[in-house]
């Protein structure tokens, strides 16, 4: 701010200077000098409220940890050998795994998972039985699919009968949000 008072006072003073030798020069370059002085302040101020905008945003996750996950698929990624595993996992998130580069039992793809490009497999639909927690046919499903883990919410409707399964099913992860289970 300092500065800026001061390149206008040093405007004016050499305004005064040239005055005495050229009026008509002192009207000119101080026309320049007021221009040039004014698109220094909107650029530096322009600048300014950038910054001050800008910088709370860097520090910004771009992921949600309670939609998507980022430390579940680290897990995975770290103690998992995602070449032999078979992981079933929800369909809100099998985008994001498939962008971890970790096969996915089905995504937000829907079409791709429908009869007619599985030779007649019904994935989706045996999506929908397995999340809709229909009891008689799970252990049946996940054979069909050779599923060696599962990644689901930790609210999942199909976790509370995993969860009564302890023979089956060993508890991997688990944090906030997701867990992962290994099934014999």
């Amino acid at each position: 701010m300092f500065i800026l008072m001061c390149s206008f006072i040093l405007n004016r003073l050499i305004c005064l200077m040239f005055n005495k030798y050229a009026p008509e020069a002192c009207k000119t370059i101080e026309r320049k000098m007021t221009e040039i002085i004014s698109m220094i302040t909107t650029i530096s101020l322009i600048l300014i409220i950038s910054i001050i905008n800008y910088k709370p945003k860097v520090e910004d996750k771009y992921i949600d940890e309670s939609t998507y996950p980022e430390a579940a698929s680290e897990y995975i990624l770290n103690n998992l050998d995602i070449n032999s595993i078979r992981l079933y996992n929800e369909y809100n998130y099998g985008s994001y795994l498939l962008y971890r580069g970790i096969p996915v039992f089905i995504d937000s793809r829907a079409d791709l998972y429908s009869p007619e490009f599985n030779e007649g497999v019904q994935i989706f639909n045996d999506f929908l039985n397995l999340s809709g927690v229909n009891n008689d046919k799970i252990e049946e499903t996940l054979d069909k699919y050779e599923i060696t883990h599962l990644i689901m919410y930790k609210d999942a409707k199909l976790r509370t009968f995993i969860k009564q399964d302890k023979e089956n099913y060993e508890l991997l992860y688990e944090d906030d949000y997701f867990c992962i289970y290994e099934r014999e």
